[in-house]
């Protein structure tokens, strides 16, 4: 025996206000809280289940059954760990994540490091994180602005419906003229009218759209590209590092989440990877509670960009650890990650 053991269980994470983008609205989301502990020490891990991720809770919950612990030993190999990780199933990078989290809570534990001093990347100047507004009603829009107060750069979703999505732009531009980004959610159906909105948002102060189309509609990205005034970001698109060596053409840059490619290591391998070949990067996140956003803030030097405010919209957080003040990553300090649980 190596000395680990690992537990986890289902949950649900119920939100403050209703979350809506072009594809869905919810008041909860589905995750997975997982703990792994070596002797005295315990490592804390979460995966998170959005509707439009193909991820499904049930068998990520039946791939973590499936694990052979003993192969997670410590010290810990993050690329063997992964390559073991893979060979159990090529998917199911939600459970992978929050495998992947906790282990690295762990090492900067029993190193007495955080996370980002094991890996070196003690950021040199203040980190900062955009505001999330999704979509919704007037009243919603202003109360979210107010809720904004003095971060220093929003991130507006809009969906299918032109109409609203100039509406909703006219009328945060009449009350703040904070820089924006815009995130579609594959939204916008063809590339025509995609570059009408992009034509039309480039003149409303934003500096870049996030995923404005559907995945499949490759050969429209690399049309919009090549006409775009500003940058196209890629989310959905991009899941895994292979995805952004094939589809590196399609976009400016890449929006990287470690629910999507498989936590704090995969997300590392990611941004590097990005950065060699000359895109721009974006931290982003889920809805999640601060377990999995402060994991991920540990790689926050690497980016271009932060969109870390996934917690701030959860009811009743389970946990404690990264902090946002007027957008400014506050780190919580302390071996690991730096996450506790609440209470």
């Amino acid at each position: 025996m190596n000395g680990l053991r690992m537990r986890f269980e289902a949950g649900e994470l119920s939100f403050r206000e209703v979350f809506e983008v072009s594809s869905n609205a919810r008041r909860s989301t589905k995750i997975i809280d997982l703990e792994i502990y070596y002797h005295d020490q315990v490592g804390y891990g979460q995966a998170s289940f959005p509707p439009y991720m193909v991820e499904n809770r049930e068998k990520n919950l039946e791939f973590l059954s499936n694990l052979d612990i003993s192969r997670l030993a410590y010290p810990f190999r993050f690329a063997e760990i992964h390559q073991y990780l893979d060979k159990v199933s090529p998917v199911h990078r939600p459970a992978k994540a929050a495998v992947d989290m906790a282990l690295h809570d762990l090492a900067g534990k029993l190193t007495g490091q955080t996370v980002s001093n094991y890996l070196m990347l003690e950021p040199k100047a203040p980190l900062f994180s955009s505001f999330t507004i999704g979509i919704g009603s007037d009243e919603f829009l202003l109360r979210q602005l107010d809720k904004a107060g003095e971060f220093p750069f929003l991130k507006i979703k809009l969906g299918a419906v032109s109409d609203y999505n100039r509406h909703a732009i006219d009328l945060i531009r009449r009350h703040s003229n904070l820089p924006l980004g815009v995130d579609f959610n594959q939204g916008l159906q063809d590339r025509e009218t995609a570059i009408r909105m992009v034509e039309w948002l480039s003149g409303k102060g934003v500096e870049y759209i996030e995923q404005p189309m559907p995945v499949a509609s490759e050969d429209d990205y690399l049309w919009l590209k090549s006409r775009s005034p500003m940058d196209i970001i890629g989310d959905e698109s991009i899941q895994t590092p292979q995805d952004i060596i094939n589809k590196k053409e399609l976009f400016h840059g890449v929006n990287i989440k470690l629910m999507k490619c498989g936590g704090i290591y995969r997300a590392h391998e990611s941004v590097r990877l990005a950065r060699q070949l000359g895109l721009k990067t974006m931290l982003g996140c889920m809805v999640e509670s601060t377990c999995a956003i402060t994991a991920a803030a540990h790689l926050g030097a690497l980016f271009d960009r932060l969109d870390l405010d996934g917690s701030l919209n959860i009811a009743d957080d389970p946990y404690t650890g990264m902090r946002l003040e007027h957008g400014r990553i506050i780190m919580p300090g302390g071996a690991g990650t730096g996450v506790r649980k609440a209470g």
